[in-house]
């Protein structure tokens, strides 16, 4: 063989590059869990309830207008214009409050279906603040219009959520809510009717104070639709993930629970006009200035398991690499079916990762899987590297690997950084070493021996 040690490389790389095929495999079984456990999750959604939005209250009024309509007729064959006065039912308008203060206390319940996590929440708010009594209704081309009737009424993201609501304590009465606005208006989950209006003032002040109890799942966010604000959440989960249009003014994360609040005006939240009804009747609307959270887990097997796949490859060179400075430096001659026993276990291992952490914390799924893998390639390569000391020493270097890779998982903002002082360490690691060898000479020994080998054959 004339380039016998570039037909050693060439080899090795086309060894190595096959192993994309099983590091592949292994990624598609992890997105397949992934996505089994988010239908598992979608399930548990329609059968009890999903995340939850909750905008209110909002003062409903319905209107009523006096339009005059013009008719032509013929009379005894002439044309004879007729004024008719007709009352008729205008659009509902929407109020919002002119101050809301918002406390929520929310007990988070860790549940399982099968081997698969669910968060469930159970949401025991309270609601209060004031109302200013608009004044009449703008005409807008009608001889008159009057306010005829009001109510209070809330949204919520998933009707189903609603474990208890108090009555409605609005000007020193207490009024029952209804479940929405009746029909097929899927708007509004609760309403609670006022009453007549004759005799409101405009611009009267009317406070208002509710309690309600609200289950969902994954997120729980509030419209701060009062021209101010003020919403004040905790809980027991320690990993929240404050989402919606709003950061929280004030946090507090803890090893057991959170506390944020937020401080909104309508300045920031567009006032009235952001909180109209836009959607159809038929569904609920979509909220998009709110403010909240989202149950997040840090820990989450199968986005930890996929990161960790990412690295495979880079894991199949760092070893690979390793055997090669060891047939480098020590004489040692390895097989290309070694390297790929070698690469394929390595491969092995992210498998059992996903495995194993469906059913035990991704701590020690981590640990026994890498112990595993790394015990198993010690004990494969002792024979072919002839001494213990060098199977320890590929032990240390196993050890060394899956331990880096922990610490780029548990380190998500630094892993760029990590990784890429991981790789310039194995390159200068390896140029150190290699760097008084004699390549001429190793080509040559690889040369003198392929033609012994044919001698013999």
């Amino acid at each position: 063989m004339r380039f016998p040690l570039l037909a050693r490389a060439a080899t090795l790389a086309a060894v190595t590059l096959s192993l994309l095929l099983p590091l592949s495999l292994v990624s598609n079984k992890v997105a397949e869990r992934r996505q089994r456990a988010e239908e598992v999750q979608r399930a548990f959604e329609s059968e009890t309830s999903g995340p939850q939005t909750l905008v209110g209250p909002l003062l409903a009024l319905s209107c009523e207008e006096t339009v005059n309509e013009e008719r032509v007729v013929m009379r005894a064959g002439k044309e004879e214009t007729l004024t008719e006065t007709k009352t008729r039912a205008c659009p509902t308008a929407y109020f919002t409050p002119r101050t809301l203060a918002v406390r929520g206390d929310v007990k988070v319940d860790r549940l399982h279906r099968g081997i698969y996590p669910i968060r469930l929440f159970h949401a025991a708010l309270g609601l209060r603040g004031e109302f200013d009594w608009p004044g009449p209704p703008d005409r807008e081309g009608a001889q008159a219009r009057r306010w005829t009737g009001a109510s209070i009424v809330v949204a919520t993201g998933d009707r189903r959520g609603i474990k208890a609501v108090s009555p409605l304590e609005w000007g020193g009465r207490r009024i029952a809510f209804d479940a929405g606005r009746g029909g097929d208006d899927r708007r509004f989950s609760l309403e609670a009717p006022l009453g007549p209006v004759a005799g409101m003032k405009s611009g009267e002040t009317l406070a208002y104070a509710f309690s309600l109890e609200l289950a969902g799942t994954r997120q729980f966010k509030v419209g701060p639709v009062g021209d101010s604000s003020t919403i004040r959440l905790a809980g027991n989960w320690p990993h929240p993930s404050f989402t919606g249009a709003f950061s929280p003014d004030a946090r507090s994360v803890g090893p057991e629970r959170f506390e944020a609040a937020w401080k909104l005006t309508q300045y920031a939240t567009g006032g009235r006009a952001a909180w109209q009804p836009r959607a159809g009747a038929d569904r609920a609307p979509a909220w998009d200035k709110v403010a909240g959270f989202a149950l997040a887990d840090p820990v989450n097997v199968y986005s930890l398991s996929y990161r960790a796949n990412e690295y495979g490859f880079l894991f199949v060179l760092f070893s690979f690499a390793a055997l090669a400075l060891a047939e480098a430096v020590a004489g040692v001659r390895l097989h290309p079916v070694q390297y790929a026993l070698v690469g394929s276990a390595l491969a092995v291992f992210f498998l059992l990762l996903i495995a194993l952490a469906e059913h035990l914390a991704f701590g020690p799924a981590y640990a026994l899987a890498a112990t595993a893998c790394a015990l198993l390639l010690a004990f494969y390569l002792r024979a072919p590297l002839g001494t213990n000391a060098r199977a320890a020493l590929f032990l240390a270097l196993f050890a060394a690997l899956y331990g880096s890779l922990y610490a780029l998982l548990q380190s998500e903002d630094h892993a760029l950084l990590a990784g890429s002082l991981l790789v310039f360490g194995v390159l200068a690691a390896g140029m150190v070493a290699t760097r008084r060898l004699d390549w001429h000479g190793l080509a040559a020994r690889l040369r003198a021996g392929a033609a012994g080998q044919g001698a013999t054959a």
